[in-house]
């Protein structure tokens, strides 16, 4: 092998390595003091399956920008998408519904929008801002009965990484549901 070809492989391999990134593990559970009561539904509820529009290669892509000593961006466990849904899904069932898998009289469908992810001084501290742009509908008798954008921001000091952030912008985006008046008219 000659340096050359030496060299080459050393390059791809770093540049690999770089654009791999970090895996971090989400694992969200809902917490919230935004309570409301989804016992009495008009109907049975289900939350189907989350979609991606962020035209992104890897569904499990939080961001592809670094923060502090990280170089390739910061990969989840699994989908984006399912880590959303099973939030949603959480956040239903800890506010007292019934969720079912089959012959729903309510469906609740969503899409990731976009992800943003910057970094802001907070008191001197430097936070990493997560923002989770989120497009919902409620269908009803194969209509949509109501629809929305859900934006749930979250921050955390940079030396805590991503997670913490990714948290609270999924409980933001959750509690802006949970608490939106014109949607619970709909279904209670």
């Amino acid at each position: 092998m000659t340096i050359r070809h030496l060299l080459l492989s050393l390059l791809t391999v770093s540049v690999l390595s770089c654009a791999h990134g970090e895996n971090v593990e989400i694992d969200f559970r809902y917490e919230s003091n935004n309570r409301a009561d989804f016992s009495k539904l008009k109907g049975s509820l289900q939350i189907a399956e989350f979609f991606d529009e962020r035209q992104v290669e890897d569904p499990k892509l939080i961001t592809s920008k670094t923060f502090g000593n990280n170089e390739g961006g910061y990969y989840a466990e699994v989908a984006l998408t399912q880590i959303i849904q099973t939030a949603f899904q959480q956040a239903f069932e800890a506010n007292a519904a019934v969720l079912v898998d089959a012959d729903p009289d309510f469906i609740i469908t969503g899409s990731i929008l976009a992800i943003d992810a910057t970094t802001v001084d907070r008191a001197g501290v430097e936070n990493i801002q997560i923002t989770f742009r989120t497009k919902l509908e409620l269908r009803a008798q194969g209509r949509i009965a109501w629809q929305t954008t859900l934006f749930g921001r979250g921050r955390a000091p940079t030396e805590e990484g991503v997670v913490p952030a990714v948290k609270e912008a999924l409980s933001r985006t959750v509690g802006e549901l949970i608490a939106d008046d014109y949607f619970k008219m709909e279904i209670i």
